[in-house]
Protein backbone atom coordinates (compact mmCIF):
# COMPACT_ATOMS: atom_id res chain seq x y z
CA UNK A 1 0.00 0.00 0.00
CA UNK A 2 2.48 2.62 1.19
CA UNK A 3 4.45 2.03 -2.09
CA UNK A 4 1.52 2.66 -4.68
CA UNK A 5 0.86 5.69 -2.38
CA UNK A 6 4.36 6.98 -3.34
CA UNK A 7 3.89 6.63 -6.95
CA UNK A 8 0.71 8.50 -6.74
CA UNK A 9 2.72 11.39 -4.32
CA UNK A 10 5.99 11.31 -5.65
CA UNK A 11 6.15 14.36 -7.57
CA UNK A 12 3.81 17.02 -5.67
CA UNK A 13 5.53 15.58 -2.29
CA UNK A 14 8.57 13.86 -2.82
CA UNK A 15 10.33 13.54 0.53
CA UNK A 16 6.86 11.96 1.81
CA UNK A 17 7.11 9.33 -1.65
CA UNK A 18 10.89 8.34 -0.31
CA UNK A 19 9.62 7.87 3.21
CA UNK A 20 7.02 5.56 2.05
CA UNK A 21 9.42 3.75 -0.05
CA UNK A 22 12.16 3.67 2.97
CA UNK A 23 9.97 2.15 5.38
CA UNK A 24 8.52 -0.34 2.40
CA UNK A 25 11.90 -2.04 2.23
CA UNK A 26 14.14 -2.40 -0.60
CA UNK A 27 13.35 -6.26 -0.63
CA UNK A 28 9.29 -5.42 -0.47
CA UNK A 29 9.88 -3.24 -3.59
CA UNK A 30 9.08 -4.51 -7.76
CA UNK A 31 11.50 -3.00 -10.17
CA UNK A 32 9.31 0.10 -10.73
CA UNK A 33 9.24 1.22 -7.17
CA UNK A 34 12.55 0.22 -6.45
CA UNK A 35 13.39 2.72 -10.34
CA UNK A 36 11.38 5.48 -8.41
CA UNK A 37 13.41 5.31 -5.47
CA UNK A 38 16.54 5.63 -7.61
CA UNK A 39 14.77 8.60 -9.13
CA UNK A 40 13.88 10.68 -5.58
CA UNK A 41 17.51 9.94 -4.44
CA UNK A 42 19.01 11.48 -7.85
CA UNK A 43 16.88 14.55 -7.86
CA UNK A 44 15.56 15.14 -4.70
CA UNK A 45 18.29 13.79 -2.14
CA UNK A 46 20.95 14.79 -4.03
CA UNK A 47 22.24 11.37 -3.13
CA UNK A 48 24.29 10.09 -6.57
CA UNK A 49 25.26 7.27 -4.77
CA UNK A 50 22.43 5.97 -3.75
CA UNK A 51 20.71 6.98 -6.82
CA UNK A 52 22.99 4.95 -8.64
CA UNK A 53 23.41 1.56 -6.53
CA UNK A 54 19.31 1.66 -6.37
CA UNK A 55 18.72 1.73 -10.00
CA UNK A 56 21.15 -1.04 -11.06
CA UNK A 57 19.23 -2.98 -8.27
CA UNK A 58 16.14 -2.48 -9.82
CA UNK A 59 17.55 -2.87 -13.50
CA UNK A 60 18.38 -6.60 -11.73
CA UNK A 61 14.75 -6.85 -10.32
CA UNK A 62 13.06 -6.06 -13.89
CA UNK A 63 9.41 -5.28 -14.29
CA UNK A 64 9.30 -1.24 -15.16
CA UNK A 65 12.41 0.16 -15.04
CA UNK A 66 12.13 3.07 -16.69
CA UNK A 67 13.09 4.94 -13.87
CA UNK A 68 15.97 3.20 -13.09
CA UNK A 69 17.32 3.79 -16.67
CA UNK A 70 16.85 7.51 -16.89
CA UNK A 71 18.74 7.92 -13.24
CA UNK A 72 21.04 5.61 -14.34
CA UNK A 73 22.05 7.23 -18.02
CA UNK A 74 21.42 10.39 -16.28
CA UNK A 75 24.39 9.58 -13.79
CA UNK A 76 26.74 7.84 -16.23
CA UNK A 77 26.52 11.17 -18.38
CA UNK A 78 27.20 13.25 -15.39
CA UNK A 79 30.64 11.14 -15.08
CA UNK A 80 31.40 11.30 -18.62
CA UNK A 81 30.72 7.70 -18.92
CA UNK A 82 28.60 8.76 -22.46
CA UNK A 83 28.66 5.25 -23.95
CA UNK A 84 27.70 3.05 -21.17
CA UNK A 85 24.52 6.04 -20.60
CA UNK A 86 24.25 5.38 -24.77
CA UNK A 87 23.99 1.50 -23.82
CA UNK A 88 21.38 1.78 -21.04
CA UNK A 89 18.87 3.82 -22.91
CA UNK A 90 19.48 1.78 -26.16
CA UNK A 91 18.09 -0.96 -24.01
CA UNK A 92 15.20 0.87 -22.61
CA UNK A 93 14.25 1.64 -26.24
CA UNK A 94 14.22 -1.86 -27.29
CA UNK A 95 12.01 -2.69 -24.38
CA UNK A 96 9.93 0.03 -24.64
CA UNK A 97 9.31 0.66 -28.78
CA UNK A 98 5.79 2.18 -28.39
CA UNK A 99 7.57 4.90 -26.80
CA UNK A 100 8.80 6.88 -29.52
CA UNK A 101 10.34 9.70 -26.99
CA UNK A 102 13.20 7.24 -26.06
CA UNK A 103 14.67 7.79 -30.15
CA UNK A 104 15.22 11.53 -28.69
CA UNK A 105 17.01 10.39 -25.23
CA UNK A 106 19.52 8.55 -27.39
CA UNK A 107 20.24 10.77 -30.23
CA UNK A 108 21.37 13.43 -27.30
CA UNK A 109 23.13 10.78 -25.30
CA UNK A 110 25.03 10.19 -28.78
CA UNK A 111 25.75 13.52 -29.34
CA UNK A 112 27.25 14.09 -25.79
CA UNK A 113 29.44 10.85 -26.20
CA UNK A 114 30.47 12.58 -29.55
CA UNK A 115 28.90 10.42 -31.77
CA UNK A 116 27.29 12.79 -33.97
CA UNK A 117 26.84 10.47 -37.08
CA UNK A 118 24.74 8.10 -35.54
CA UNK A 119 23.08 10.84 -33.89
CA UNK A 120 22.30 12.51 -37.12
CA UNK A 121 20.88 8.76 -38.44
CA UNK A 122 18.73 7.94 -35.47
CA UNK A 123 17.25 11.46 -36.26
CA UNK A 124 16.47 11.13 -39.78
CA UNK A 125 15.13 7.98 -39.76
CA UNK A 126 12.59 8.82 -36.73
CA UNK A 127 11.36 12.15 -38.17
CA UNK A 128 8.75 10.62 -40.34
CA UNK A 129 6.72 10.54 -36.96
CA UNK A 130 4.53 13.94 -36.77
CA UNK A 131 5.01 14.08 -33.16
CA UNK A 132 8.85 13.48 -33.34
CA UNK A 133 9.45 15.79 -36.45
CA UNK A 134 10.18 19.03 -35.63
CA UNK A 135 12.43 17.26 -32.54
CA UNK A 136 14.42 15.79 -35.12
CA UNK A 137 14.34 19.11 -37.39
CA UNK A 138 16.14 21.41 -34.21
CA UNK A 139 18.38 19.35 -33.74
CA UNK A 140 19.35 18.09 -37.20
CA UNK A 141 19.61 21.79 -38.47
CA UNK A 142 21.95 22.78 -35.29
CA UNK A 143 23.98 19.85 -35.60
CA UNK A 144 24.46 20.71 -39.53
CA UNK A 145 25.98 24.01 -38.40
CA UNK A 146 28.68 22.27 -36.61
CA UNK A 147 28.94 19.13 -38.38
CA UNK A 148 27.86 19.54 -41.89
CA UNK A 149 28.41 21.69 -45.29
CA UNK A 150 26.08 24.74 -46.83
CA UNK A 151 23.57 21.83 -48.37
CA UNK A 152 22.95 20.42 -45.21
CA UNK A 153 22.43 23.56 -43.59
CA UNK A 154 20.12 24.73 -45.94
CA UNK A 155 18.16 22.04 -46.22
CA UNK A 156 17.74 21.64 -42.38
CA UNK A 157 16.62 24.64 -41.37
CA UNK A 158 14.78 25.10 -44.44
CA UNK A 159 12.51 21.58 -43.31
CA UNK A 160 12.33 23.18 -39.75
CA UNK A 161 11.50 26.39 -40.87
CA UNK A 162 8.41 24.41 -43.36
CA UNK A 163 7.27 23.74 -39.90
CA UNK A 164 5.96 27.17 -38.95
CA UNK A 165 3.93 28.41 -36.73
CA UNK A 166 5.73 25.95 -33.78
CA UNK A 167 7.22 26.77 -30.63
CA UNK A 168 10.13 25.18 -31.52
CA UNK A 169 11.04 27.73 -34.29
CA UNK A 170 12.51 30.59 -32.93
CA UNK A 171 13.47 33.72 -34.95
CA UNK A 172 16.46 32.79 -34.91
CA UNK A 173 16.42 29.84 -37.10
CA UNK A 174 14.72 32.63 -39.47
CA UNK A 175 17.60 34.77 -39.51
CA UNK A 176 20.51 32.32 -39.86
CA UNK A 177 18.07 30.41 -42.64
CA UNK A 178 18.22 33.76 -44.33
CA UNK A 179 22.10 33.90 -43.57
CA UNK A 180 22.47 30.75 -45.26
CA UNK A 181 20.23 31.42 -48.36
CA UNK A 182 22.59 34.89 -49.04
CA UNK A 183 25.52 32.65 -48.55
CA UNK A 184 24.45 30.63 -50.94
CA UNK A 185 23.36 33.45 -53.40
CA UNK A 186 19.76 32.79 -53.17
CA UNK A 187 18.85 36.28 -52.46
CA UNK A 188 14.94 35.76 -53.53
CA UNK A 189 14.38 32.91 -50.66
CA UNK A 190 16.25 34.58 -48.40
CA UNK A 191 13.62 37.67 -48.95
CA UNK A 192 11.08 35.39 -48.93
CA UNK A 193 12.50 33.67 -45.71
CA UNK A 194 12.66 37.40 -44.19
CA UNK A 195 9.01 38.01 -45.31
CA UNK A 196 7.57 35.56 -43.40
CA UNK A 197 9.97 35.57 -40.31
CA UNK A 198 8.94 39.71 -40.09
CA UNK A 199 5.30 38.28 -40.67
CA UNK A 200 5.63 36.26 -37.56
CA UNK A 201 7.85 38.71 -35.69
CA UNK A 202 7.44 41.73 -36.81
CA UNK A 203 9.30 43.60 -33.70
CA UNK A 204 12.44 41.78 -34.26
CA UNK A 205 15.52 43.93 -34.62
CA UNK A 206 17.70 41.42 -36.36
CA UNK A 207 15.26 40.42 -38.55
CA UNK A 208 14.52 44.13 -39.54
CA UNK A 209 18.40 44.61 -40.05
CA UNK A 210 19.07 42.00 -41.98
CA UNK A 211 16.25 43.22 -44.44
CA UNK A 212 18.00 46.61 -44.57
CA UNK A 213 21.40 45.48 -44.72
CA UNK A 214 20.82 42.98 -47.84
CA UNK A 215 18.02 44.47 -49.65
CA UNK A 216 18.88 48.04 -48.99
CA UNK A 217 14.65 48.08 -48.30
CA UNK A 218 13.57 50.44 -44.94
CA UNK A 219 12.41 48.26 -42.12
CA UNK A 220 8.76 47.97 -41.58
CA UNK A 221 7.54 49.55 -38.74
CA UNK A 222 7.04 46.75 -35.91
CA UNK A 223 3.31 46.28 -35.11
CA UNK A 224 2.01 46.31 -31.85
CA UNK A 225 3.10 43.84 -29.01
CA UNK A 226 0.74 41.74 -26.97
CA UNK A 227 2.23 43.18 -24.32
CA UNK A 228 3.21 46.77 -24.12
CA UNK A 229 7.30 47.41 -23.80
CA UNK A 230 8.06 48.98 -20.39
CA UNK A 231 9.27 52.31 -19.54
CA UNK A 232 12.95 51.85 -17.45
CA UNK A 233 12.49 55.36 -16.40
CA UNK A 234 8.72 55.28 -15.67
CA UNK A 235 9.13 51.99 -13.70
CA UNK A 236 12.75 53.02 -12.44
CA UNK A 237 14.37 49.84 -13.42
CA UNK A 238 17.50 49.19 -15.72
CA UNK A 239 17.53 45.54 -16.52
CA UNK A 240 20.56 44.04 -17.43
CA UNK A 241 19.69 40.17 -19.34
CA UNK A 242 22.47 37.92 -18.52
CA UNK A 243 23.45 34.90 -20.77
CA UNK A 244 24.17 31.86 -18.91
CA UNK A 245 25.36 28.27 -20.46
CA UNK A 246 22.15 26.01 -20.25
CA UNK A 247 20.81 24.95 -17.09
CA UNK A 248 20.40 21.88 -16.33
CA UNK A 249 20.07 19.41 -13.16
CA UNK A 250 23.66 18.42 -13.34
CA UNK A 251 25.28 22.31 -13.58
CA UNK A 252 23.17 23.26 -10.66
CA UNK A 253 21.99 27.20 -9.74
CA UNK A 254 24.31 28.90 -7.31
CA UNK A 255 27.73 28.17 -9.16
CA UNK A 256 26.45 28.82 -12.65
CA UNK A 257 25.06 31.72 -11.78
CA UNK A 258 27.17 33.35 -9.10
CA UNK A 259 29.76 33.30 -12.41
CA UNK A 260 28.04 34.29 -14.63
CA UNK A 261 27.05 37.66 -12.82
CA UNK A 262 29.92 38.11 -10.95
CA UNK A 263 31.26 41.15 -11.68
CA UNK A 264 28.43 42.63 -12.72
CA UNK A 265 25.90 42.25 -9.94
CA UNK A 266 25.24 45.30 -7.14
CA UNK A 267 23.87 44.56 -3.46
CA UNK A 268 20.89 46.83 -4.45
CA UNK A 269 19.85 44.69 -7.45
CA UNK A 270 17.01 42.28 -7.85
CA UNK A 271 18.29 39.23 -9.66
CA UNK A 272 15.53 37.82 -11.22
CA UNK A 273 15.70 34.02 -11.95
CA UNK A 274 13.58 32.37 -15.05
CA UNK A 275 11.06 29.96 -12.64
CA UNK A 276 12.21 27.15 -15.87
CA UNK A 277 15.45 27.94 -15.46
CA UNK A 278 15.32 27.31 -11.50
CA UNK A 279 12.99 24.51 -11.82
CA UNK A 280 16.05 22.42 -14.13
CA UNK A 281 18.59 23.53 -11.89
CA UNK A 282 16.65 21.75 -9.37
CA UNK A 283 15.92 18.52 -11.13
CA UNK A 284 12.52 19.14 -11.44
CA UNK A 285 12.27 18.18 -15.20
CA UNK A 286 10.75 14.71 -16.20
CA UNK A 287 11.42 12.81 -19.23
CA UNK A 288 8.30 12.10 -21.48
CA UNK A 289 9.06 8.49 -21.29
CA UNK A 290 8.25 8.16 -17.95
CA UNK A 291 4.79 9.74 -18.28
CA UNK A 292 1.88 7.64 -18.76
CA UNK A 293 -1.24 9.99 -19.27
CA UNK A 294 -4.52 8.85 -17.88
CA UNK A 295 -7.65 8.71 -19.22
CA UNK A 296 -8.23 11.88 -17.09
CA UNK A 297 -5.50 13.27 -18.82
CA UNK A 298 -6.45 12.76 -22.26
CA UNK A 299 -10.00 13.90 -21.90
CA UNK A 300 -9.51 17.36 -19.99
CA UNK A 301 -6.70 18.22 -22.29
CA UNK A 302 -9.46 18.90 -24.99
CA UNK A 303 -10.62 21.63 -23.64
CA UNK A 304 -7.57 23.82 -23.13
CA UNK A 305 -6.92 24.86 -26.35
CA UNK A 306 -4.01 24.79 -28.40
CA UNK A 307 -1.53 27.30 -26.78
CA UNK A 308 -1.10 27.27 -23.11
CA UNK A 309 1.13 23.94 -21.20
CA UNK A 310 -1.59 22.03 -20.64
CA UNK A 311 -3.48 21.57 -24.18
CA UNK A 312 -1.58 17.95 -24.06
CA UNK A 313 -2.00 14.64 -22.40
CA UNK A 314 1.09 14.83 -20.52
CA UNK A 315 0.99 18.62 -19.74
CA UNK A 316 -2.38 17.52 -18.09
CA UNK A 317 -0.91 14.81 -16.14
CA UNK A 318 1.70 16.57 -14.85
CA UNK A 319 -1.28 19.20 -13.04
CA UNK A 320 -3.17 15.65 -12.09
CA UNK A 321 0.40 15.03 -10.62
CA UNK A 322 0.83 18.32 -8.84
CA UNK A 323 -2.92 19.23 -7.70
CA UNK A 324 -4.39 15.51 -7.86
CA UNK A 325 -7.16 14.26 -9.67
CA UNK A 326 -9.75 15.05 -7.31
CA UNK A 327 -8.40 19.12 -7.42
CA UNK A 328 -8.10 18.98 -11.10
CA UNK A 329 -11.53 17.12 -11.69
CA UNK A 330 -13.03 20.31 -9.47
CA UNK A 331 -10.86 22.66 -11.62
CA UNK A 332 -12.05 21.40 -14.69
CA UNK A 333 -15.25 22.33 -13.90
CA UNK A 334 -14.64 25.59 -12.87
CA UNK A 335 -13.01 26.64 -15.92
CA UNK A 336 -16.08 25.71 -17.92
CA UNK A 337 -18.20 27.54 -15.69
CA UNK A 338 -15.81 30.59 -15.99
CA UNK A 339 -15.98 30.20 -20.10
CA UNK A 340 -19.26 30.02 -20.03
CA UNK A 341 -19.55 33.44 -17.62
CA UNK A 342 -17.14 34.86 -19.81
CA UNK A 343 -13.83 34.58 -17.71
CA UNK A 344 -10.68 33.32 -17.74
CA UNK A 345 -8.02 31.72 -15.80
CA UNK A 346 -10.71 29.55 -13.13
CA UNK A 347 -9.06 26.31 -13.86
CA UNK A 348 -5.77 27.42 -12.48
CA UNK A 349 -7.67 29.27 -9.66
CA UNK A 350 -8.70 26.12 -8.37
CA UNK A 351 -6.08 23.64 -9.23
CA UNK A 352 -3.18 26.07 -7.86
CA UNK A 353 -0.46 28.01 -9.26
CA UNK A 354 1.68 25.45 -9.35
CA UNK A 355 -0.04 23.77 -12.29
CA UNK A 356 0.05 27.35 -14.00
CA UNK A 357 4.28 26.78 -13.98
CA UNK A 358 3.87 23.30 -15.84
CA UNK A 359 5.91 23.97 -19.27
CA UNK A 360 5.11 20.48 -21.23
CA UNK A 361 6.63 19.46 -24.49
CA UNK A 362 6.16 22.07 -26.45
CA UNK A 363 7.52 24.77 -24.69
CA UNK A 364 11.37 23.77 -23.79
CA UNK A 365 14.74 24.33 -25.12
CA UNK A 366 16.37 20.88 -26.71
CA UNK A 367 17.21 18.94 -25.08
CA UNK A 368 14.21 19.99 -22.48
CA UNK A 369 11.86 19.85 -25.20
CA UNK A 370 11.01 16.28 -24.87
CA UNK A 371 10.79 16.86 -20.83
CA UNK A 372 7.63 18.21 -18.75
CA UNK A 373 9.40 21.44 -16.72
CA UNK A 374 7.42 21.53 -13.18
CA UNK A 375 7.81 24.64 -11.54
CA UNK A 376 10.38 25.38 -9.13
CA UNK A 377 10.32 23.59 -5.74
CA UNK A 378 9.74 25.94 -2.80
CA UNK A 379 10.63 28.99 -4.84
CA UNK A 380 10.10 31.95 -1.96
CA UNK A 381 12.94 28.81 -0.16
CA UNK A 382 15.30 29.18 -3.18
CA UNK A 383 15.62 32.81 -3.50
CA UNK A 384 16.55 33.39 -0.04
CA UNK A 385 19.57 30.62 -0.09
CA UNK A 386 20.33 32.06 -3.18
CA UNK A 387 20.42 35.66 -1.73
CA UNK A 388 22.54 35.13 1.09
CA UNK A 389 25.04 33.76 -1.20
CA UNK A 390 25.06 36.07 -3.90
CA UNK A 391 24.71 38.92 -2.14
CA UNK A 392 21.61 40.36 -3.80
CA UNK A 393 17.66 40.05 -3.28
CA UNK A 394 16.27 37.20 -5.54
CA UNK A 395 13.50 36.57 -7.68
CA UNK A 396 11.60 33.42 -8.99
CA UNK A 397 9.71 34.71 -12.24
CA UNK A 398 7.30 33.43 -15.08
CA UNK A 399 7.42 35.99 -17.60
CA UNK A 400 6.56 35.66 -21.33
CA UNK A 401 5.64 38.23 -24.13
CA UNK A 402 1.48 37.33 -24.26
CA UNK A 403 0.77 37.16 -20.45
CA UNK A 404 3.80 39.29 -18.78
CA UNK A 405 5.58 38.66 -15.76
CA UNK A 406 4.55 37.12 -12.14
CA UNK A 407 7.37 36.98 -9.15
CA UNK A 408 6.41 32.91 -7.79
CA UNK A 409 8.85 33.22 -5.42
CA UNK A 410 11.64 35.89 -3.75
CA UNK A 411 13.90 36.73 -0.92
CA UNK A 412 12.89 39.17 2.02
CA UNK A 413 12.68 42.54 1.53
CA UNK A 414 11.96 42.45 -2.67
CA UNK A 415 9.32 44.32 -3.92
CA UNK A 416 7.06 42.11 -5.81
CA UNK A 417 5.13 44.49 -7.59
CA UNK A 418 7.96 46.19 -8.56
CA UNK A 419 10.34 43.41 -10.05
CA UNK A 420 6.64 42.64 -12.16
CA UNK A 421 6.22 45.91 -13.16
CA UNK A 422 9.88 45.99 -14.35
CA UNK A 423 9.74 42.60 -16.19
CA UNK A 424 6.43 42.83 -17.49
CA UNK A 425 7.59 42.66 -21.40
CA UNK A 426 9.81 39.73 -20.67
CA UNK A 427 13.17 41.27 -21.28
CA UNK A 428 14.92 37.91 -20.76
CA UNK A 429 13.16 37.34 -23.91
CA UNK A 430 10.84 34.13 -25.05
CA UNK A 431 12.78 31.31 -27.08
CA UNK A 432 17.08 30.79 -27.47
CA UNK A 433 18.52 33.83 -26.22
CA UNK A 434 19.42 31.93 -22.52
CA UNK A 435 19.48 34.87 -20.58
CA UNK A 436 17.62 33.11 -17.97
CA UNK A 437 18.88 36.04 -15.19
CA UNK A 438 18.03 39.36 -15.47
CA UNK A 439 19.56 42.04 -12.70
CA UNK A 440 16.67 44.58 -11.85
CA UNK A 441 18.61 47.44 -10.90
CA UNK A 442 16.60 50.80 -9.33
CA UNK A 443 17.44 53.50 -11.74
CA UNK A 444 19.24 55.89 -9.55
CA UNK A 445 22.33 53.63 -9.11
CA UNK A 446 22.20 51.97 -12.57
CA UNK A 447 24.89 54.40 -14.33
CA UNK A 448 27.30 52.42 -16.24
CA UNK A 449 25.09 48.91 -15.89
CA UNK A 450 25.33 46.90 -18.87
Amino acid sequence: MSARRALRIWNRRPAEAARLLEAAGEAALGGRELGLRSWLALNHERDQDRAERTARAALRRGGDTRFATATLAEILAGRGEHDAAVDALRAERARHPEIRWYALSEADALVEAGRVAEAQALLESVASDEELRRHCYKRLSQLSLEHGDLGDRLRWFGAHISLSPNYLVYVSDYAMLARLQLEAGDRDAARETLDEGQGIYARNAELRTLRSEHFEEPAESPAAPSIAPVSEAAVGAHRIPVRTPFITRRTGLLPLIDDATRGRREPADVLALAESAAAAGQGRLLPLELVDPSPMAKVLCRFVGKIGPLHSPPGMQGAIMEAGSARVAVAAVAGAVGKLAGRRGWFYRVAGPATAMIDDVAAAMPPHDHHMVFGPAEPDALAASLAADLGCAVAIVDANHLTGAWVVGASRGVDREWVTAALNDNPAGNEDEQTPVVLVRPLARAGAAA
